[in-house]
């Protein structure tokens, strides 16, 4: 059999030998390598077309009917998580152009109703020395626009507190959705247990990760380790798939590989659409690829509460009462001043601000997410093309 091998399938067993190495995680493994070659001609699996009324043939297709089932639950799920995430992103980013709005109408605002604040308290101020009778009139004036000034900024608070809050809410609700999914998902083990069930040893979990995560395995012969990397980076999914089939039941009976059913039903197996959606689900632990977003829901949190409002607004608070407790003029021209600087500020940044910076980067994440998602669910869905 070995005669008959071309070059190409020689260099491939080379390589595949240092793999099988790795793949069996165990000091026998060249020897189970050598005993796999001697049966098993790889570039010849890659050519077989599986047989299709055989038990195995049958037994995937009973598999397959099962997924599905428990998949169908699963997919509505999704496609009403995937319809609330759209709509999420939507409102994250309508929401971030409103407080952008909103920020630049309140700086613009209050720069000019403070400025006339600071005008008039200024001019009260020279014409008192004057004696001129309409001094206090146009003091209290200007603490009129102070008010107003006031108003301007605790409109930006609120309808900031309450624009985070409302993404905050529907953060709760798209997170309550991806944790009803990755429940249904985690209840789908009898799956995996009736493939499990398919062979005499099941197929090794340990096998598995150290084929699809090379890089994990010990590096007890690191002068072979990038050649492991390069063969199971070259190797077909199929391949890899039957490769851990045969090793897991090699390692625990050596003769299984004179077993004809066992062969077949392993050949079988790795080129059945099942294998590839049980293989997506180890390789992703039958779980979807959720992003961690704790920090982010901390500083939301933070930020849909007025009382954590910034403490450069708290001079604004003050404006209404500055004359009418006898807070000296000067002092208040100079806080007054000091809101048209901070609101002038806030104007030449374009209204950007920490919670539009938030939005902005929660906007990115979530897209990052969802399309991490539905390429997981497009590798798990039994309903994609094959």
């Amino acid at each position: 059999m070995d005669s008959k091998k071309s070059p190409s399938s020689k260099d491939l067993h080379s390589e595949m030998q240092e793999s099988v190495f790795y793949m069996s995680d165990a000091r026998d493994g060249l020897p189970s390598y050598e005993t796999i070659k001697k049966y098993v001609d790889l570039d010849e699996f890659e050519k077989e077309t599986p047989a299709k009324n055989s038990k195995a043939s049958k037994a995937t297709a009973e598999l397959y009917v099962q997924y599905c089932g428990y998949f169908s639950a699963v997919s509505q799920k999704i496609e009403k998580w995937a319809s609330h995430r759209r709509m999420l992103l939507k409102a994250v980013d309508s929401s971030t152009s409103s407080l952008t709005k909103i920020k630049l109408y309140s700086s613009k605002g209050k720069i000019v109703l403070s400025a006339v604040d600071v005008i008039g308290t200024t001019a009260s101020l020279f014409l008192e020395k004057f004696n001129v009778g309409w001094a206090t009139t146009l003091l209290y004036t200007s603490a009129g626009f102070g008010c107003l000034s006031f108003i301007c900024s605790m409109f930006d608070i609120t309808k900031t507190s309450f624009v985070m809050e409302d993404i905050l809410k529907q953060l709760r609700k798209d997170a309550d959705f991806l944790e009803d999914i990755q429940d249904s998902l985690q209840r789908m083990y009898s799956f995996d247990r009736n493939v499990q069930k398919l062979f005499p040893h099941g197929i090794d979990a340990r096998v598995v990760k150290l084929i699809q995560e090379p890089y994990t395995a010990r590096r007890s012969n690191p002068e072979n380790y990038n050649s492991v990397i390069k063969s199971l980076s070259e190797t077909s999914e199929k391949t890899l798939i039957f490769l851990a089939v045969i090793i897991s039941n090699l390692r625990a009976d050596r003769n299984l590989l004179e077993d004809k059913e066992f062969m077949a039903n392993a050949k079988t197996f790795a080129k059945s659409r099942v294998a590839e959606i049980w293989w997506n689900r180890m390789k992703h632990h039958g779980m979807l690829p959720i992003l961690h977003k704790s920090k982010l829901f901390t500083y939301l949190n933070s930020l849909s509460r007025i009382e954590s409002m910034p403490i450069r607004t708290f001079p604004l608070l003050s404006t209404p009462v500055w004359h009418i407790n006898g807070f000296p003029t000067v002092g208040a021209i100079f806080m007054n001043s000091m809101v048209v600087f901070d609101a002038y500020c806030d104007l030449i940044q374009s209204g950007k601000t920490r919670e539009t910076d938030l939005l902005q980067e929660l906007k990115q994440t979530l897209e990052v997410e969802y399309k991490k998602i539905m390429d997981v669910y497009q590798k798990l869905t039994p309903y994609a093309d094959e």
